[in-house]
């Protein structure tokens, strides 16, 4: 039996950018974190209009990362990292963090009064942490977490199958839902870079489910996509993996000094895909070199 997307990887080029940069050593918490001096937010350029950002483990285990891409008009916004754990010590000065890049930014090209839109790869605490700071804010929109308040900001009519595009000014984004792990989940596809933001449905770690079902035909989708666009990189929001094939950093682990890359590849989409479509209806946790599928 052969899989609808099973095959060959076919990528179509788009005139993605070049100029992307992801030769970085982020920022993996301490031992104890009462010696950690790392900053609260590390912040790598990964193209002149393209930041990625990554927590401090010290303030919440979860180091999740956080995405901001530049267009004309709007700066699109990708999650408000995880709130600081109880007595963690560190200053949670996300807002701060990224309004000095849109100022920084803003100056570089001339700009004034750039719009910052403020979404969620998913509504899961750990990505919406930061939310506080940034409602009610001048030139601001943030974007709510529940799955209707996502449908109707983007538009879309036709959840979850529907793909819709945002205009950035001069950048565009294809919106993808993928509810499965929580029912809120999008992928977004930046046309200029090739970037695929996955959030926690595909990341270098533990891949959750909690709607099998969902979580299939998400899959399935993103694995139509990747064979139908030319993506570069796929960027989740954590590391949990080791450089050591298959070995994850256990729950609440605060120092990783041996954290696998964050990218991932299209190829790792379809591994996925195989994986799930081969299950069929009986999830079972499943280890793979790059994540681990994990049903729960």
């Amino acid at each position: 039996m052969t899989s609808p997307v099973a095959g060959a990887l076919i990528l179509f080029a788009f005139g993605v950018a070049a100029s992307q940069d992801l030769n970085v050593r982020w920022i993996h918490g301490s031992d104890p974190c009462s010696s950690n001096t790392d900053a609260a937010f590390q912040v790598h350029a990964f193209a002149e209009d393209t930041f990625i950002l990554r927590e401090n483990k010290c303030i919440n285990y979860e180091g999740p990362f956080i995405y901001l891409l530049f267009g004309n008009d709007v700066v699109f916004m990708q999650d408000t990292g995880a709130a600081p754990a109880a007595n963690s010590g560190i200053a949670f000065p996300v807002r701060q963090t990224v309004q000095k890049i849109v100022d920084d930014w803003s100056k570089r090209h001339g700009k004034t009064g750039m719009r910052l839109l403020v979404t969620h790869s998913h509504a899961h605490d750990d990505h919406t942490g930061g939310d506080s700071q940034f409602e009610g804010q001048p030139n601001t929109t943030v974007v709510g977490k529940k799955p209707e308040d996502v449908q109707a900001f983007f538009g879309i009519t036709g959840w979850p199958n529907q793909q819709v595009t945002l205009d950035l000014g001069g950048r565009v984004l294809d919106i993808i839902p993928i509810p499965g792990h929580e029912p809120s989940s999008i992928a977004v596809y930046d046309r200029k870079t090739g970037i695929l933001l996955t959030g926690d449905t595909v990341y270098p770690g533990r891949l959750y489910v909690r709607d099998w079902p969902a979580f299939k035909s998400s899959i399935e989708r993103l694995a139509s996509f990747v064979k139908t666009h030319d993506v570069s990189q796929v960027l989740g929001t954590h590391i949990e993996m080791s450089t050591k094939p298959g070995v994850d950093y256990p729950v609440r682990t605060t120092y990783q000094p041996e954290e696998r890359e964050l990218q991932m590849t299209p190829a790792h989409i379809l591994e996925l895909y195989q994986a799930v479509w081969k299950m069929a209806d009986t999830p079972v946790r499943d280890i793979h070199k790059d994540f681990i599928v994990y049903p729960r």
